[in-house]
């Protein structure tokens, strides 16, 4: 085919992937797989040999991420039965004035979205954050979305949350470079959105469910709130040492080997160690050892060692599949020239190369409704045209992760779990949460252009 036919065939299969997904609701991997195998034969792979490279990406992709994602999944379950994510939460809390409760809603958040997906956060955490809205008299129109942002950021930026851990894979990104840098971008994302969500004028009372124990124990808005976090809930029996060393355990090993193991003896000992003990599988595993502690004496139980393990592998299924099928369609468009056609119709139209990942990502994000789909996806797009137009990996997965951020709304499951607990309208969470979403990837992109001009990346 000519490469304006396979440029064609290119742009009509992301079209109908957005198409079948936020217009006839069909499941994201089936409709990946639809695609995968439709482009592969347009292209004229033929039928076998498509086949064989959708078994190929798949099985490679999830080989490399499989275990990750799933023993990921399993911290982020652990944390929150435990009782870790609420100890943070109120930990943080107590450490800013009345005055600062945003910010301290947004640092909890932040650090709870690494190892947490972001509905989840707000799912756990609405009933500590309707109580300090009633105390302190601060609308929910900021602080629900600010608990939603943070950790919505955290989870499009840094592994081992699902979008970036499989991002980072397709691109061949370390982990430990995935992690130090997603933390350079998304840190800076989270604070421009809560600086403009805590500027939001209009006042939101919090859902009544959320605060009844409140007004019949006579609280009364612009009371003390300090110990906020402490009424309507029970109080986590955890340590905040213990509830924060499976969070940065896993960091701290991945990202020491990074930058250690360079500068090592090769060969010896210590760098085999290092090596061993900050390769991510292994970090993750640990990091879920890490926190069998909290349980106390219900480690030994059924319920932590099996049950809770089960939980962690069903919230996996879903990145697992969407990974894998990602992976195939990198492998399609790497073996049919597709890669080829498109990063010459960048390079004539004079865009910097860059703007394209995050374009892309943002497109699918906003139009799908879930900033996982839009990390991975793109950078299954984005993987087959690195050496194209001349990028490196990180680059492009930075500009994945914050591109997938932009623009949450109605078509969001996360969307519609902040709106509608923050005791919110359709309008007032688009004024929030959809602003904040935008500020927060343009942000980051913005940090991410800024790395690139000084040379950091």
């Amino acid at each position: 085919m000519s490469d304006l036919s396979t440029l064609l065939a290119f742009l009509a299969a992301i079209f109908v992937l957005i198409l079948l997904i936020a217009r006839f609701k069909v499941h994201p991997v089936a409709t990946l797989f639809i695609v995968v195998v439709a482009l592969g034969l347009v292209l004229g792979m033929g039928g076998s040999a498509t086949i064989e490279l959708v078994k190929e990406g798949f099985g490679s992709t999830l080989a490399s991420v499989g275990l990750l994602v799933i023993f990921g999944c399993v911290l982020g379950k652990m944390l929150e039965l435990s009782g870790a994510a609420m100890k943070i939460t109120e930990t943080a809390l107590r450490m800013f004035a009345e005055k600062r409760v945003p910010w301290a809603i947004a640092l909890a958040s932040t650090v709870l979205g690494i190892p947490l997906i972001a509905d989840t956060a707000v799912v756990m955490l609405i009933p500590i954050v309707s109580a300090l809205a009633y105390r302190t008299g601060i609308s929910m129109m900021r602080l629900g979305p600010i608990l939603y942002i943070g950790a919505y950021v955290m989870t499009s930026v840094v592994p081992p949350g699902p979008g970036p851990l499989a991002s980072a894979s397709l691109l061949e990104v370390s982990m430990g470079e995935a992690i130090l840098y997603g933390l350079m971008v998304g840190v800076p994302g989270v604070l421009a959105a809560t600086l403009y969500l805590s500027r939001i004028k209009t006042h939101v009372a919090p859902k009544p469910e959320f605060v009844e124990h409140l007004v019949s124990a006579g609280g009364s808005a612009g009371g003390g709130g300090s110990d906020a976090a402490d009424d309507g809930t029970d109080a986590p029996r955890v340590g905040l040492f213990g509830s924060l060393v499976p969070i940065l355990a896993p960091i701290v090993l991945i990202v020491f080997a990074s930058l250690t193991a360079p500068v090592l003896p090769e060969g010896s000992w210590i760098t085999g160690l290092v090596l061993f003990l900050g390769e991510p599988t292994l970090a993750l595993f640990l990091a879920c050892l890490l926190a069998l502690p909290l349980f106390r004496g219900r480690w030994r139980d059924k319920e932590t060692l099996n049950d809770l393990f089960e939980s962690g592998l069903r919230i996996a299924a879903m990145p697992l599949a969407l990974t894998g099928v990602g992976g195939a369609l990198a492998t399609i468009i790497r073996e049919t020239g597709v890669a080829e056609s498109v990063a010459g119709s960048i390079e004539s139209t004079g865009l910097s190369p860059i703007i394209i990942p995050f374009l892309v990502a943002a497109a699918v994000c906003s139009i799908t409704g879930s900033n996982i789909l839009g990390v991975m996806t793109s950078a299954a797009i984005m993987q087959p045209l690195i050496p194209s137009l001349d990028l490196s990996p990180l680059v492009v997965y930075l500009a994945c992760a914050t591109g997938a951020q932009i623009m949450k709304h109605a078509n969001s499951s996360g969307f519609w779990v902040t709106t509608t607990l923050s005791n919110m309208t359709v309008g007032q969470g688009i004024r929030s949460i959809g602003v904040a979403s935008v500020i927060s990837g343009v942000t980051g992109f913005a940090v991410l252009y800024a790395m690139i001009a000084l040379g950091v990346v």
